[in-house]
């Protein structure tokens, strides 16, 4: 719709605000927790290696459902998949947090679970808002009146990059409240099966093939499946054991 303003890359400017936010929503609650300024300040160079790592897997990732798909065919690919990101970007930031910052300043990850949600959540919605600039994660063809024409197409599709980044621009905003207000310790379930639900649902709308994985099911929902039972799970343990912020290990 709109891939460029100027000279800058709309689809890169996006990515970079949804970071730029989600620094943002850090630092509003861990001032507000009064937390150590160098503490922050190390989360954030944490994050930054862990979104750099998040690129390439997520870029891995796309290529390996490609490959997987149809090896004689298979051709390298720069496109990013989210999940394959988000798995990379978390291993490398919990490596990140047990070999350098855990030593360094204690245990703290229940508070960064509080307020990790709400940050991915901005950065991906914002994310998203790229996508629907520059004409990629589109949905499929529709005649509705809901629908758009992306550059270089002749008919309309469901623009679901754009309502999945209401949707996780809304999300974000409920869990940040829920971490400000509340120091709401569910708030990485109420995530997993929120965007859980969402995502599995919304792919049956998508018409940007991306490859397969798992027969009978997209890449996104055999992930979306396996983060709603993560969120269940986590839920009923932290029902179960009542594990408060300052109490978790």
């Amino acid at each position: 719709m709109l891939p460029t303003i100027g000279f800058i890359d709309t689809y890169t400017l996006a990515i970079v605000l949804g970071v730029l936010m989600a620094f943002v929503y850090l630092e509003i609650y861990f001032r507000r927790k009064k937390e150590n300024k160098r503490l922050i300040i190390d989360i954030e160079i944490n994050a930054i290696v862990a979104i750099v790592i998040g690129i390439f897997s997520a870029i891995l990732f796309q290529n390996l459902y490609d490959f997987i798909e149809n090896p004689v065919a298979y051709h390298w690919t720069w496109a990013l998949t989210f999940f394959g990101g988000l798995i990379g970007g978390a291993v490398s930031f919990l490596l990140g947090y047990f070999w350098v910052l855990r030593k360094r300043y204690g245990a703290f990850l229940p508070r960064l679970i509080i307020i990790a949600p709400a940050c991915i959540s901005i950065a991906h919605g914002l994310g998203r808002i790229g996508c629907f600039c520059a004409g990629c994660c589109y949905g499929q063809e529709t005649s509705s009146p809901l629908g758009v024409t992306f550059p270089g197409m002749d008919h309309k599709v469901w623009p679901t990059n754009l309502w999945e980044a209401i949707f996780l621009i809304l999300l974000s905003l409920v869990l940040l409240f829920l971490a400000l207000k509340k120091d709401f310790s569910y708030n990485f379930s109420i995530y997993m099966m929120a965007y859980g639900l969402w995502r599995f649902g919304i792919e049956f709308l998508r018409g940007d093939h991306r490859g397969d994985f798992v027969p009978g099911l997209t890449p996104s929902q055999f992930w979306s499946i396996l983060l709603f039972l993560g969120g269940v799970v986590y839920f009923v343990l932290l029902l179960r054991k009542k594990i408060t912020p300052t109490k978790a290990a």
